[in-house]
C-alpha cells in the first residue's frame, strides 16, 4: 500500500483533476480521516461538496473505491462529469444489457477502474458480491445513507442490506454520506453499517444563500398564480415539485401554455428513455423548467437552479430540505417557496396510512393470493385492491406485499421494462439440466442452452433479458419461444417471469396460514406515529411566524441560530393572498352579522360537508352540486354573496382555530364542518360579545363593515386618495437620458465574445450530457474575457481550468480568444431594451405625465397627483401588453388587471384587443352577445378566470 502524503497531495489533486483551487468547509477534514482508511459519518448540507469526499480520496488510495448510489440518474451524471476530468470511472447497473454487464464486471476485476457506481440492489447478485470480494475495495461510500435507517424519510429495503454486504466485502472502510439527518437517524446509520468508532462531521445544515418562502395559497387557481410570479421573479433553472403525476402533467401544460416557458416532466409513470430525455434537457438548459415528483433530483448535481418550488406540502422536513437544497448549489441566491394549504395535511395522511396498512389489509391480501391457482401470479396492485375490497389505495396493496416478503411468506419478482426474468433453481456443480429434456425436444434444448449462456452460472438468482432478443439470436420466432420456455419450467426447476409492468408473486407455503405469520405490527405502529410527528413538524413550519432558516436548522440540531433576515417572515410580509394576520376583535355589529351568518350555514348543513362546499352554499355558487345536493334550498344560501368562496374559507379556519366549528374526519380524509358547544351558545346568544378570529388585514376590515364597500363607478377610486405614487420598475414612463443609461446596456467586443464562448460551452455541455457549468462556471469565463489568455499556459493559469479541460477545450477556446482580438471595439449607441414600442411624452392634448425634477420646467400637466391605475392603463393604451405593462411596472399581473379594472370603473376606454389577441377577443364578444352580461367565462383557464370581470366592465361599455 503507496503512502499518501496528507500534507500536499489532497490539495494537488483538487486543483489538477477537479480544476478546484480550495476546498469547502468541513471537506479537508473528511479526507484526511477517510486516506487514513478510518469509518467516516459525514453529514454536509446539500451543495456542500459530498460527493468530494470520497472522489478525491479514490484517486490517491490504492484500490477500488465502490460507491453505492440510489438513482441511476445520479450515476451517469457523476461518471460523465468525472470521466470528463479525466478520472477512470464507471457503472453498473440496469441501464447495460446482460452481455454489458458481464463485460464491465470484467473490466472492474482487471483493475480499469478507479471508481465504481452501483446501486443498492446491485448487492442481491451473489456473483457481484463475489467479485467485490474478490478485489477487495479500498474504500465503500454509501451516499444517500439517511435511506438505511427507518427513522429516517426516505428509506429503502435495499439499502438495509448494506451492512450485510460490506461484511461480505471483508469490511472495507466505509464513509456514509447525507445531507439531511437527525441524531437518530445518525446513530441508526452508524449501528446499521457497522462503523467502527467512525469520525463523525456535521459540517452544519446552513445554507445562507438560499430565501426560504411559504405562500398561503389554498385553491389550484392561487397555486398557479403564485407559481407563475415565483417564475417570473427568479429568472433562469427551476424544479417545480408536485404530489402526483397527473398534477405534473397539468402544471408542465400551464407552464408550456399559458408562460410560454421552455418545460419537461419527469415522473416515475414515464417510460425510462422519456425519464433520461427529460433530465437531459434539463441539465442541459434546453428546458428551463422540470416539473417533477420526488423521484427526480436525488444528487441531481444542477448548480445554477435558481428556484425550487414545492408545489404541494411533503410530509417531511427532511423531504423538503433535501429537495429545496437543490437550488443554488453554485453558492448564488436562490429562492425556495413552498405553496401551502392546509388540506395538504390530509393527502400527506393519505400516503401515511397505506405506507401504514392495518394487520386486516395484510392478512386479506396474503390470503387472497395464497387461493390463486397460478406460480408465479402475475397481478397488478390495483387488481389485488379491487378484489379484495379495501378502502385504500394501491399503495397499501405494495406495502402489504413488502411486508409479506419480508415474513417469509411470498417471493416477489421484479420485472423492467420489456424485460423478463429467468431464475434456474440448481446447484452449480449439479449435472447440465439440457440432460434432462427429452431427445426429441430440440426447440426446447435450444431454449435452455441459450437460457444456460444468459445466466452464466449465476444459479438460484434472477436474471433479466428480452425475449425478442433472446429468440432471434436462437432463430426462432416469439410464439416458438414462449412454447418452449412454458415447457421448460414445467418439467425442470426454473422459474421464468414474462415481460409485466406489475408485481409478479410466488408464494413459498401455501399451508401456511395468515395466523401463523410473523410480522411486527407493534413496531410498524410506532414507525406511523413517527411519520405524523414529522408531518406536524413540516406544518409548524409552513404556518411559522418565526424565522424559517432558524426553524430549520434548530430541527436539525443546530441551536445556534440567528434571523437570516431573508425569509418571509424576517422581511416582516408573506406573499399569501390572502396574507397573514393577527387576531382582531370583531367588535362591530356589521362583523357579528357576518359571523352568525357563517354559523348558521354551518348549523344548516348538519355536519354532511366540508368547508369548500359551506363556501360555496354561502356565496351563492352556481356549482352543479349545489342543486344536486338541495342546498339552494337553505335559507342561508347565497346569504355572504358580497364574499368570495377562498375569503369564507378563511373566517371557517378563523372559526375553527378560535374553536367555534370544527373539522371531523368522519368519512376518511374529508373533513366535515360542525358547530361546537362554544358555536352553538355564540349562535344562540346572538354573537354576544365579538370573538377574536386571526384574520389578513383587508379580510377583517371587510368583515367588520359587514361585506364589500363597493365603489362609485365614477370618480376616484380609493387607490387615487392615496398619496401619489410614482411609476416602478426597471424603466420609468419616459425616455431614458443617455448620461442614466445603466452599463448593461452598452455593447462591447466583450459582449461578442462572451456570447461566443457561452455558445461553445453550451455546446459542449449538449454533447457531454452535463450541465453548462460543469464546462465551465460563470467566474471562469469572466476570468477568460479579463485575461484574454493567447498560450496554453496563460490558459491554464486561470482558475477551473484544470489539465483534462485544457486537453479537451484549449485549443478551441484559444482559437476564439484570438478571434476576438485583444482590444475592445468602439461602443455603438446603447439601445433602451425592446420591448416593441416606445413610450412618448404625451403631449398637452394627451392626459398628463408626473412632474419630476428633471422636466418640472417643462411639464404642462395641470395636477400635482396622478392616480396608480392611471399609469397602467396610460402603458395598454399606448400597446404594451398585460406582461410588459407588468414588468415595467415591477408588478405582478394580477395587479395590473386590478388597475385596469378602477380605470374602467371611472371611464377609461380599453379595447378588449389590448388585453387578449383578436381571435379570443371576438370569441369573448359573441359569448357575452350570447349570453349576456351575466355570462360564466367560456373556459376555466387561469388567465380568464382573472380577467373575466374586467372583461364584462369593457364589453359593457362598448356594445
Amino acid at each position: 500500500m503507496s503512502v499518501v502524503d496528507h500534507s500536499t497531495e489532497p490539495e494537488r489533486t483538487l486543483r489538477e483533476r477537479f480544476g478546484l483551487e480550495r476546498f469547502r468547509p468541513g471537506q479537508r477534514d473528511v479526507i484526511e480521516h477517510v486516506l487514513l482508511h478510518r469509518d467516516v459519518l459525514c453529514v454536509m448540507p446539500t451543495g456542500g461538496g459530498k460527493s468530494l469526499c470520497y472522489q478525491l480520496p479514490a484517486l490517491l488510495l490504492d484500490g477500488l473505491t465502490l460507491v453505492v448510489s440510489p438513482l441511476i440518474a445520479l450515476m451517469k451524471d457523476q461518471v460523465d462529469a468525472l470521466t470528463s476530468r479525466g478520472v477512470r470511472a464507471t457503472l453498473l447497473n440496469s441501464t447495460l444489457d446482460p452481455s454489458e454487464q458481464r463485460l464491465r464486471l470484467m473490466e472492474i476485476e482487471a483493475g480499469k477502474y478507479d471508481l465504481v457506481y452501483v446501486a443498492p440492489e446491485r448487492f442481491r447478485s451473489g456473483r457481484f458480491v463475489e467479485a467485490m470480494a474478490r478485489i477487495k475495495p479500498a474504500l465503500l461510500a454509501v451516499d444517500e445513507a439517511h435511506c438505511i435507517s427507518e427513522w429516517g424519510h426516505d428509506f429503502r429495503p435495499d439499502y438495509a442490506r448494506l451492512g450485510q454486504a460490506r461484511r461480505s466485502l471483508g469490511m472495507p472502510p466505509c464513509i456514509a454520506l447525507t445531507a439531511t439527518a437527525t441524531d437518530l437517524v445518525r446513530r441508526d446509520i452508524a449501528d446499521q453499517l457497522d462503523l467502527r468508532e467512525p469520525a463523525q462531521f456535521v459540517t452544519g445544515f446552513d445554507r445562507p444563500n438560499l430565501t426560504y418562502r411559504v405562500i398561503q395559497a389554498r385553491r389550484e387557481p392561487d397555486k398557479l398564480a403564485a407559481l407563475a410570479s415565483a417564475l417570473e421573479r427568479n429568472p433562469g433553472s427551476a424544479i417545480i415539485y408536485a404530489s402526483s403525476r397527473k398534477r405534473c402533467e397539468d402544471i408542465g401544460r400551464f407552464l408550456q401554455t399559458e408562460l410560454h416557458r421552455p418545460t419537461v416532466v419527469y415522473h416515475a409513470g414515464l417510460g425510462r428513455d422519456d425519464r433520461s430525455e427529460a433530465q437531459e434537457r434539463f441539465m442541459s438548459d434546453d428546458a428551463e423548467v422540470v416539473v417533477a415528483t420526488n423521484a427526480f433530483g436525488m444528487g441531481v448535481d444542477k448548480p445554477d437552479i435558481r428556484l425550487v418550488v414545492h408545489y404541494n406540502m411533503p410530509g417531511t422536513l427532511e423531504a423538503y430540505y433535501q429537495e429545496a437544497g437543490r437550488a443554488g448549489r453554485d453558492s448564488e441566491p436562490a429562492d425556495c417557496v413552498l405553496l401551502y394549504a392546509p388540506g395538504d395535511r390530509y393527502l400527506q395522511e393519505f400516503f401515511i396510512e397505506n405506507e401504514y396498512p392495518p394487520p386486516d389489509v395484510v392478512y386479506r391480501v396474503y390470503d387472497y393470493l395464497r387461493g390463486i391457482d397460478a406460480d408465479p401470479i402475475e397481478l397488478t396492485q390495483a387488481e389485488i385492491r379491487e378484489a379484495i375490497h379495501i378502502d385504500q389505495a394501491e399503495g397499501a396493496v405494495g406495502t402489504a406485499l413488502k411486508l409479506l416478503e419480508g415474513a417469509g411468506a411470498l417471493e416477489r419478482f421484479r420485472p423492467r421494462e420489456n424485460m423478463a426474468i429467468i431464475r434456474i433453481n440448481a446447484e452449480a456443480d449439479e449435472p447440465g439440466l439440457v440432460d434432462r429434456l427429452g431427445t426429441q425436444a430440440h426447440v426446447q434444448r435450444i431454449v435452455l442452452t441459450g437460457l444456460e449462456g444468459l445466466v452464466n452460472r449465476r444459479f438460484g438468482e434472477p436474471v433479466y433479458f428480452h425475449p425478442d432478443d433472446l429468440a432471434e439470436a436462437l432463430g426462432l420466432d416469439r410464439p416458438a419461444l414462449g412454447r418452449a420456455l412454458k415447457a421448460i419450467t414445467r418439467e425442470l426447476p426454473v422459474d421464468y417471469v414474462p415481460p409485466f409492468r406489475g408485481n409478479a408473486v410466488r408464494i413459498l407455503d401455501r399451508g401456511k396460514r395468515s395466523r401463523d405469520l410473523t410480522i411486527d405490527f407493534a413496531t410498524l405502529h410506532q414507525r406511523k406515529g413517527q411519520e405524523y410527528d414529522k408531518l406536524d413538524r413540516m406544518i409548524k413550519y409552513s404556518e411559522a411566524k418565526s424565522c424559517r432558516r432558524s426553524y430549520i436548522l434548530n430541527y436539525f440540531g443546530d441551536h445556534e441560530t440567528t434571523q437570516c433576515g431573508r425569509c418571509d417572515n424576517c422581511e416582516g410580509r408573506n406573499e399569501a393572498k390572502p396574507g397573514p394576520g393577527q387576531d382582531l376583535e370583531i367588535d362591530t355589529l356589521a362583523g357579528r352579522e357576518v359571523l352568525l351568518k357563517v354559523l348558521s350555514g354551518v348549523a344548516r348543513i348538519k355536519g354532511r360537508f366540508g368547508k369548500t362546499v359551506v363556501a360555496q352554499m354561502l356565496t351563492g355558487s352556481s356549482a352543479e352540486k349545489m342543486d344536486r345536493w338541495n342546498l339552494t334550498q337553505l335559507s342561508t344560501f347565497g346569504i355572504l354573496g358580497d364574499f368570495k368562496q377562498a375569503e369564507v374559507v378563511r373566517i371557517l379556519d378563523a372559526l375553527a382555530a378560535a374553536s367555534l366549528v370544527e373539522y371531523q374526519d368522519v368519512d376518511r380524509f374529508r373533513p366535515v364542518v360542525t358547530l361546537t358547544p362554544l358555536g352553538r351558545d355564540y349562535l344562540r346568544d346572538r354573537g354576544e360579545g365579538g370573538p377574536s378570529l386571526n384574520l389578513p388585514d383587508d379580510l377583517a376590515s371587510k368583515v367588520r363593515l359587514g361585506g364589500l364597500q363597493r365603489l362609485p363607478r365614477t370618480g376616484a377610486s380609493r387607490s387615487s386618495q392615496d398619496a401619489p405614487v410614482e411609476p416602478t420598475g426597471d424603466w420609468g414612463d419616459e425616455p431614458i437620458e443617455e448620461s442614466e443609461r445603466p452599463e448593461s446596456f452598452e455593447t462591447t467586443s466583450d459582449d461578442a465574445l462572451r456570447q461566443r464562448l457561452r455558445e461553445l460551452r453550451t455546446g459542449w455541455a449538449r454533447e457531454s450530457g452535463l450541465s453548462p457549468a460543469y464546462i465551465f462556471s460563470n467566474e471562469t469565463l469572466d476570468a477568460m474575457l479579463r485575461e484574454r489568455p493567447v498560450t496554453p499556459q496563460a490558459l491554464a493559469a486561470i482558475k477551473g481550468i484544470g489539465p483534462a479541460k485544457l486537453e479537451r477545450y484549449g485549443a478551441s477556446l484559444l482559437a476564439t480568444i484570438a478571434g476576438a482580438g485583444g482590444a475592445h471595439g468602439s461602443n455603438p449607441k446603447p439601445q433602451r431594451p425592446d420591448l416593441g414600442r416606445e413610450i412618448d411624452p404625451p403631449t398637452a392634448s394627451t392626459h398628463p405625465w408626473p412632474n419630476n425634477s428633471r422636466e418640472s420646467s417643462h411639464s404642462q400637466t395641470t395636477s400635482t397627483h396622478v392616480p396608480i391605475e392611471e399609469w397602467t392603463w396610460r402603458l395598454v393604451e399606448r400597446g404594451f401588453t398585460l406582461n410588459e405593462a407588468a414588468a415595467i411596472r415591477g408588478l405582478e399581473p394580477a395587479a395590473i388587471i386590478q388597475h385596469l379594472t378602477l380605470a374602467a370603473r371611472n371611464d377609461r376606454p380599453i379595447l378588449l384587443e389590448s388585453l387578449v389577441d383578436p381571435d379570443r377577443a371576438d370569441h369573448w364578444r359573441a359569448w357575452i352577445r350570447d349570453r349576456g352580461n351575466a355570462a360564466l367565462p367560456p373556459d376555466d383557464a387561469l388567465e380568464t378566470l382573472a380577467l373575466w370581470p374586467l372583461v364584462l366592465i369593457v364589453l359593457g361599455k362598448t356594445r
